[in-house]
């Protein structure tokens, strides 16, 4: 398993009960919705169960409400991390945080539940309890959260956090009739001597001077160079279509694909730069019509079945620790039951 490889390697350091508690884990972000180019940073989201005393702590003598200190464990992220020239980034939540932005809507959380099998990377008999019982966790509550997200997207298309050397680059590109379309690589050819001619005649002394406002640009923000040439943030763009479509997949079915193959080709001709910012927005404000009608139509219920999620819940953590009902009020699990053996019965006399 990735985490214990990356462990005994040194390369991350998570708390120690981490690696061999980790019951499902799986790629999520382009790799997850087919569109990663090769070069694309992997993104590896899951959950854990901690020891007892952490889910239950007044097991470790801790008076909640009392006592200011003591050991939590919500979720364990580490960005960054690099092997083999490729970018990992790892967020592994505790089940029970875990199961409550699953409840509420959360779409980072929820579509991990929903991965192509192709995705997983690890998944343990708990991993799969979840997984099998995924469209629990779909209710119309997902609609606002998903609508929230694609509205965040949209207004970090052109939210720059380099804005400064940005519009210095697009600036001094203007004074010297160079072209926006102008990539760093040609650029850095060019400044390497890797390339004889540059898109438009200048000074050395002009084009180091590019050079180096094109450097500080890129390291500012890797995605600023398509910014530049394409007059948004291609990213956060696709990101928009995606949530909008994800949404109205949920509302119309009460499932989640993420990698469908018609959504798919549409999100890379968006990362290509091939969709402008008006036709983004003109995307986004028919597709709200039809998610807010969808919303009132759809035979997706309301909120989510909080019991039987907590059941669920209760259950993995049963399967983990052993018992738990000494520690937890689960009055309804034997009246459960004996629904469950009644149905039985009657099919037998059927």
């Amino acid at each position: 398993m990735i985490l214990q490889t990356f462990k005994k390697r040194g390369l991350i350091n998570p708390p120690k009960f981490l690696p061999d508690n980790t019951h499902y884990l799986v790629e999520v972000g382009s790799v997850a919705y087919g569109v990663a180019g090769g070069k694309s940073d992997r993104d590896v989201c899951g959950f854990c169960i901690p020891p007892k005393h952490v889910v239950f702590p007044w097991l470790n003598g801790t008076m909640i409400g009392f006592d200011k200190q003591y050991e939590k464990f919500e979720q364990w992220q580490c960005h960054g991390v690099v092997d083999n020239k490729r970018g990992y980034d790892f967020a592994i939540s505790n089940i029970v945080k875990y199961f409550r932005l699953c409840m509420e809507g959360n779409p980072t959380q929820v579509e991990q539940l929903f991965v192509s099998n192709v995705n997983i990377l690890h998944c343990t008999t708990i991993g799969q309890m979840v997984r099998d019982k995924r469209h629990m966790f779909l209710s119309k509550a997902c609609h606002f959260k998903l609508k929230g997200y694609a509205y965040s997207q949209l207004h970090k298309i052109k939210n720059k956090d380099n804005q400064k050397y940005l519009k210095e680059l697009m600036a001094f590109e203007e004074e010297n009739e160079i072209s926006h379309d102008t990539t760093y690589k040609y650029c850095k050819d060019y400044h390497n001597g890797d390339v004889a001619t540059f898109c438009s005649p200048q000074k050395d002394s002009v084009m180091n001077e590019y050079y180096n406002l094109y450097t500080k640009m890129v390291e500012a923000g890797k995605r600023s160079e398509g910014i530049k040439i394409h007059g948004l943030d291609c990213k956060f763009a696709y990101h928009v279509y995606r949530l909008a479509e994800q949404d109205e997949q949920i509302l119309r079915e009460g499932d989640l694909t993420l990698d469908r193959k018609d959504r798919r080709e549409t999100m890379k001709s968006i990362r290509r730069g091939e969709w402008t910012e008006q036709r983004i927005k003109e995307y986004f404000e028919k597709k709200e019509k039809i998610l807010d009608d969808l919303y009132q139509t759809s035979t997706l219920r309301y909120s989510p079945d909080v019991d039987a999620i907590r059941e669920l819940l209760m259950n993995c953590l049963e399967h983990h620790y052993g018992s738990i009902d000494a520690l937890v009020s689960r009055p309804d699990k034997y009246k459960n039951a004996l629904i469950e053996v009644n149905k039985i019965l009657e099919e037998v006399k059927l």
